[in-house]
């Protein structure tokens, strides 16, 4: 019979984020027969917890003291968005006159 049983990875990078892979392989009587990743995705000190498996809370906890915290913002400051600004898609033409048409007489001919 084959079982299924849940799986997680936590990776700490250099600047203290944690690389979270969960997946499941697929037991069969001791032997791994397969495995499938389920997500992966990053959590930088600072972000929120809240629904995170045990195992990935738990290293945060240990690892994101409030100074960690403070440091990593420090060091990666939420940009400020600018506005843009946009060039107009053509160039304005020179306003041309025209007149109308019962002005326009016909050249005499010659």
């Amino acid at each position: 019979m084959i079982v299924p049983v849940d799986i997680i990875s936590v990776q700490v990078n250099q600047n203290n984020s944690l690389f979270v892979t969960t997946g499941i392989d697929y037991d069969s009587d001791g032997a791994i027969v397969g495995s499938e990743i389920t997500a992966q995705y990053t959590l930088v000190p600072g972000d929120d917890l809240t629904g995170q498996p045990t195992e990935v809370v738990n290293i945060a906890n240990a690892l994101w003291t409030p100074a960690v915290v403070e440091a990593y913002k420090a060091a990666n400051p939420v940009p400020v968005p600018t506005p843009e600004v946009v060039p107009p898609l053509i160039e304005q033409a020179a306003p041309v006159l025209v007149a109308p048409v019962e002005t326009v007489t016909d050249a005499p001919a010659a």
